[in-house]
């Protein structure tokens, strides 16, 4: 048992050890940027493309990276990006990467989760676990699903500025009121601070509005105005609606 312990504490080890080769290799791009991770079960890379679209409509560009496959992956993405001059980059991550401890050491501006389904991870724990590590980073802006069943858990990571909620629920800071799915798109209403704005996507998904109020969330936090989050979200179009143009 002891053996088997120690084998299981090495994996830890050795991703931190890589996440600070990197860090030095790279020249620490992480320290110029703004960092977005968005994880969950569903919705994901959805809204991370719309919080790349909302930053960009206040800051004309945004990096983005989708499912980096390793630390030295991530390190070499943001090395590109910031090689751009940009301020913001938005990273879509899975539990099973969180499980490596992709961010180990790196300054996290906002982390959001769309949904927590159950799932396991390659460690046999429960997602939650794994995606626990994102926000056991105190992150400066933490952006929580009011209706997931695993809030509870999540609300209880301290984050440096502020924890932020949407949902349905009525205790959300941002509520969404669903609208209709259309063929070719999905529409929601947002209420934030009393003030109520409609929102529409190119996205043809009963749960496309939850991902627009995580994003609209995420932009409010990091201080942008309705008028930017609006056009950005109808801004995004998925690979298939730009393939019909």
């Amino acid at each position: 048992m002891a053996e088997q312990q120690k084998k299981s504490g090495l994996k830890p080890k050795l991703q931190k050890a890589k996440a600070k080769f990197f860090k030095t290799y790279y020249s620490n791009p992480a320290k110029d940027l703004k960092i977005i991770a968005v994880t969950g079960t569903n919705g994901r890379d959805i809204t991370a493309h719309y919080m790349q679209e909302i930053i960009k409509q206040r800051d004309n560009r945004a990096g983005l990276i989708i499912d980096p496959k390793s630390t030295s992956d991530l390190y070499k993405q943001l090395f590109k990006i910031w090689k751009t001059g940009t301020d913001y980059a938005v990273v879509s991550v899975d539990g099973h990467t969180l499980a490596n401890h992709l961010f180990y050491g790196m300054p996290i501006h906002a982390a959001v989760i769309t949904d927590d389904i159950t799932e396991r991870t390659i460690t046999g724990t429960q997602s939650e676990d794994a995606k626990s590590i994102l926000f056991n980073t105190k992150p400066d802006f933490s952006i929580l699903n009011r209706d997931d069943a695993n809030y509870h858990i999540f609300v209880e990571y301290p984050s440096k500025t502020a924890t932020f909620s949407y949902g349905r629920d009525r205790s959300a800071d941002l509520k969404v009121v669903p609208g209709k799915v259309y063929k070719q798109g999905t529409e929601a209403t947002l209420t934030y601070n009393s003030e109520r704005f409609d929102v529409a996507t190119y996205v043809t998904n009963p749960d496309a509005c939850l991902y627009m109020a995580a994003a609209a969330t995420t932009a409010f936090a990091l201080g942008f105005r309705s008028e930017t989050i609006v056009d950005g979200i109808a801004n995004y179009e998925p690979k298939e609606v730009k393939e019909t143009k």
